[in-house]
């Protein structure tokens, strides 16, 4: 035997119920959420329109080298005549490199005596310098290269100006010193030395210019 309870709700009546209290929560969950948060939106729009102006280059600035003013040319080298033959009479200062001071120290420095004019060497039969450079004393002291140095024993080198790089070189010469580069005088005869010749009876007109150089090595 069955009974029924009038108090008791239906089982259509508690579905009902369930589903509406649910579209509550997830309607309260949701406007919750924008109110704790809050939004807004904006939308992007063009404005004015321009193209790019070029960037100007700025003029370079110019960085003085250390090595700029460290040579010091000596005086014109005088040639003596007789026929022929040229000699040089006096021991000569060609060049002084002045490596002194802190820049210089603890590096080393190639240093090279060249023959720019090559074009006048058509009046010279030969020319050949036995060309040296000498590390001065006394660094410090300007003036302290004194030409009777050179005697044909100081590091010397052969100028040939048949070769065709016509230059002398010396690499590897240690910053922090005093260099005097110079040429001993000469009977202008030695094959294996200073050997001056000209190409006819007079003495040449035109005449050889030596430029002295100086790079950093390490």
């Amino acid at each position: 035997m069955s009974s029924f309870d009038p108090s008791s709700p239906s089982p259509s009546k508690t579905r009902r119920r369930l589903a509406a209290w649910a579209a509550f929560g997830v309607a309260g969950l949701a406007t919750g959420a924008v109110w704790a948060s809050g939004f807004g939106s904006s939308t992007g729009v063009n404005d004015a329109t321009a193209i790019s102006p070029a960037l100007a280059k700025g003029a370079p600035s110019v960085v003085a080298s250390p090595l700029a003013t460290v040579v010091t040319e000596g005086a014109d080298l005088p040639f003596d005549w007789a026929g022929r033959w040229g000699s040089l009479s006096d021991d000569h200062l060609m060049a002084t490199v002045d490596l002194t001071g802190a820049p210089f120290t603890g590096k080393t420095y190639n240093i090279a005596l060249l023959l720019a004019n090559t074009s006048v060497l058509t009046q010279f039969a030969s020319l050949q310098l036995e060309l040296e450079i000498i590390d001065a004393v006394d660094a410090d002291t300007p003036g302290d290269c004194d030409t009777a140095d050179f005697d044909g024993t100081n590091d010397n080198l052969i100028l040939d100006s048949d070769d065709e790089d016509s230059g002398v070189y010396w690499n590897a010469q240690l910053g922090n010193a005093k260099y005097c580069i110079g040429v001993a005088s000469s009977t202008g005869d030695d094959d294996e030395g200073t050997f001056i010749r000209a190409a006819q009876d007079a003495a040449p007109n035109a005449w050889p210019t030596f430029i002295t150089t100086v790079e950093r090595a390490t």
